[in-house]
Parts: structure tokens; C-alpha cells; sequence
């Protein structure tokens, strides 16, 4: 009960302004989740639970039993980046309400910023407690879900992350759990160079430059109409304007604040004092971002395709030997929120893997529900007691199963890892 009056507050704040013409928009759909649901705006800075519901799992095909996993996490809700932005909100804010000219609605953004502030306490990019929980929780269902892994011959888990704190934290979260859960389970954890050149590729410099001719594209077209936020937060707004020299920054300088405030369990809903076509603009913007340069974008799906082919040899390399000498139960890897996307185009994930250009990305892509915080990728491997029968393999985005586009499933939701293997070897 109590989630759902979480839901009826956050989502007060649009509620009590006029409903916006959705049509208006690139993606309808889209800017309705907003509308309802503010923290759908968070994309990748979207939490968990927040952003996912864990599917019903589809029964397995007749003798078959699953008996190995291999699964790629992002790390869980951190702090956000960027001190300043703290400081637009707070600076500006501060001086107002010296002069006299802050309204209750500015008062009230000022002590919600200074809240989130001190709860990163300096430290950008740190895992959050609700972020170790998210962990937890994930691995928690993996072993409900799935004991005769964990509980059939091998208890070996072999678990990996990158070398940034919150990824390393993730994996301590996670391993914790499911070692309070069976004290047999043998976990080896790893982290170094070598392993960061696969669980964390990136884009690569020739993205990075060339897709910031189509973020300009994008961004010289946003609303900077911030008149009706200005008159909410100020009680002079004419005087208001000689303390706050860009108002535009400062609404995406909110926005901001609002995406990371619920990685600290805050209930808030910072969204409420900008107007929603700067919302919407605010997280198109960077759901594109996003979709550009780390999917199988038209633009630049090639480069980053072979980018990501690193993690995909390591899963495959893994499983192989999983599958041949029987003595692994798991492979469990902690990494980031770009791989994860790559590899989830890579491998083919229906939603996530479709090739479009920027423009009808804009139309179809919503990240937070592939990239949230903790968004994670489980192959689960499942073999039949006859021998003259192929390993079966389903696939799960966010504990949901999905089917992968340019392959036939041999049943329901399950596929031939031979065929999947030979798909995706590279």
C-alpha cells in the first residue's frame, strides 16, 4: 500500500497542472510514462524497483532443468555527478530568499537540493544503501528461482567486476546474499585491468565526437521557455533575473537533481517545478544520447557492436567451459550501464537491439526500462537428462523473459545455445 501513495505523490506534482496534449510529442507513450510516473524520466538514473516489475518464468520444456547462469549486472543506484549542479540550485536560491523574492515553492526546492547535497556528500558516483539493496534483492530471486543451480553439483560461482568502487560494492551486495542463502556456495571474486577491458568497454573516442553533432542538433531545438517555473519559484521574477543569468540551465540543473534523488530513498518529486515540455525535452535529450552511441543505432551501431565484442567472447568463453567441465554453477559480472546496452543489442534482445536512426529512435527507445540502475542480463542455461538433446538457453532483461530478434526460439522462450553461440561468436 504504502508504494502505491508513493506513486500518488510523485506523480501530484504534473497531476495538478493542466494534462499536455501527449500527441504533440515525438513519442506519446513516452511523455503519458512521464506525465504519471515522474521518475520515468530518470532514465539510467532510474532505480531499480522503480522501473522494473520481475516477470512470471515460463515453464522449462519437458526434462529439461536449468544448471548453469551467466549474468552481467549493472552496479546499483549511486550518487550523481557534478557538485556545480548543486550549486546552480542552492546558489541561486540562497540569494533570493536573503532578498526577500523566494517563494515557498523556491524554498521548498532550495531544502530538497540541500538534502540531496549532503546525502552524496561529496563523493559522485558512490553506490547508495538502497543501491546495495537492489543487489541483494536480484540475487535473492536468482536463487529462489533457480536453487537446483545453486543447489544441484557444482557450488562454484565465479564473479567479476570493474574496477570502480560502486561496481565492486554491487558484487560484495550480491555475493553477500547468496552466501547468507546457502554457506556452501564457493564464491571467487576478481577485479583488475584485464578484466575491465571486458565487463567495461565503452564507445570509444570516434562516437563520442561525432555523435555530438546530433546531440547539438537536438538540444538547439529545446524549449527555453522558462517563464512559468521563474513565476513559481520567485515571488519577483524581474529581480529574480539579475540573481539566475540562465534559467534554462538552471530547470536542467533541477532535472538533475530530481533524476538521482530517489537513489537516496528520498520520496520527493523535484520534477514538480519545471514545466513538462522542459522535462520531456530534458530526458528525450538524453535518452537519445543514450540509444546513439550505445545501441545498434544506424549511426554508429557498427563501431559500437564491435566494441562491445570483448564481454561477448568472455560469455561465451565462460560458458563453454561451464558446459564442458561441469564445475560451475555461475558467472556472475558487475559492470556499467553502456556495456550492458551493447551487449543487449549485441546478442539481439527484443526492445533494446532494433536498428534505427536518432530521429525514429526518438519515437520507439525508452532506456529505463533497459539501463535502470542494477539492470541486469541472465542467460539461464538448461540441459535435458538425454544426452542427444541441445543445451537450451532462455534469456532474461531486468528477471524478464525475452526473445532475441534474428533467432526462432526451439520452444516458448527457449533457444539453442549452439545456435545463439554461433550467432553471437565473434
Amino acid at each position: 500500500m504504502k508504494k502505491y501513495l508513493i506513486i500518488l505523490a510523485l506523480a501530484a506534482g504534473q497531476l495538478c497542472a493542466a494534462q499536455p496534449d501527449f500527441e504533440q510529442y515525438p513519442n506519446p507513450e513516452f511523455a503519458k510514462m512521464i506525465y504519471e510516473q515522474p521518475w520515468i524520466a530518470n532514465l539510467n538514473a532510474c532505480p531499480y524497483e522503480l522501473a522494473i516489475t520481475p516477470g512470471k518464468l515460463s515453464k522449462a520444456p519437458r526434462g529439461y532443468k536449468p544448471f548453469y547462469i551467466s549474468h552481467y549486472g549493472r552496479h546499483g543506484s549511486r550518487s550523481g555527478w557534478d557538485q556545480d549542479k548543486y550549486e546552480i540550485i542552492i546558489g541561486a536560491l540562497t540569494k533570493a530568499k536573503e532578498d526577500g523574492i523566494l517563494s515557498a515553492s523556491g524554498d521548498s526546492l532550495l531544502q530538497e537540493t540541500i538534502l540531496v547535497k549532503e546525502a552524496t556528500n561529496k563523493m559522485d558516483g558512490r553506490l547508495t544503501v538502497r543501491g546495495q539493496r537492489e543487489h541483494r534483492e536480484i540475487a535473492d530471486r536468482m536463487y529462489k528461482n533457480f536453487r537446483r543451480v545453486f543447489r544441484r553439483g557444482s557450488h562454484n560461482i565465479r564473479a567479476t567486476s570493474s574496477i570502480v568502487p560502486r561496481c565492486i560494492v554491487s558484487m560484495a551486495a550480491f555475493t553477500n546474499r547468496l552466501s547468507e542463502l546457502n554457506q556452501n556456495l564457493n564464491i571467487v571474486m576478481d577485479c583488475g585491468e584485464e578484466i575491465q577491458k571486458e565487463v567495461s568497454n565503452d564507445r570509444g573516442h570516434e562516437i563520442t565526437t561525432n555523435r555530438r553533432i546530433i546531440m547539438d542538433t537536438i538540444r538547439s531545438a529545446m524549449n527555453r521557455d522558462c517563464s512559468a517555473m521563474m513565476s513559481r519559484l520567485f515571488t519577483d521574477v524581474e529581480a529574480a533575473g539579475k540573481i539566475v543569468e540562465d534559467p534554462f540551465r538552471l530547470s536542467h540543473a533541477i532535472c538533475s537533481v530530481a533524476r538521482i534523488s530517489r537513489s537516496f530513498d528520498f520520496d520527493f518529486n523535484t520534477y514538480r517545478f519545471v514545466p513538462f515540455d522542459i522535462i520531456y525535452e530534458w530526458a528525450d535529450y538524453h535518452n537519445l544520447y543514450m540509444y546513439v552511441g550505445e545501441c545498434n543505432s544506424l549511426e554508429f551501431g557498427d563501431i559500437r557492436m564491435e566494441r562491445t565484442e570483448p564481454l561477448v567472447r568472455m560469455i561465451v568463453r565462460q560458458a563453454d567451459d561451464a558446459l564442458a567441465n561441469g564445475n560451475v554453477a555461475a558467472d556472475i559480472r558487475f559492470g556499467h550501464d553502456y556495456p550492458l546496452m551493447a551487449l543487449c543489442s549485441y546478442i539481439g534482445v527484443e526492445g533494446i537491439s532494433e536498428r534505427y536512426d536518432w530521429r525514429e529512435a526518438q519515437k520507439h527507445f525508452i532506456s529505463t526500462f533497459y539501463a535502470p540502475f542494477a539492470g541486469n542480463l541472465q542467460l539461464i542455461f538448461y540441459r535435458s537428462r538425454k544426452a542427444d538433446k541441445p543445451v537450451l538457453v532462455k534469456v532474461l532483461m531486468n528477471e524478464r523473459e525475452v526473445h532475441l530478434n534474428g533467432l526462432e526460439p526451439v520452444q516458448g522462450m527457449y533457444y539453442s545455445w549452439e545456435e545463439l553461440r554461433e550467432k553471437i561468436s565473434c
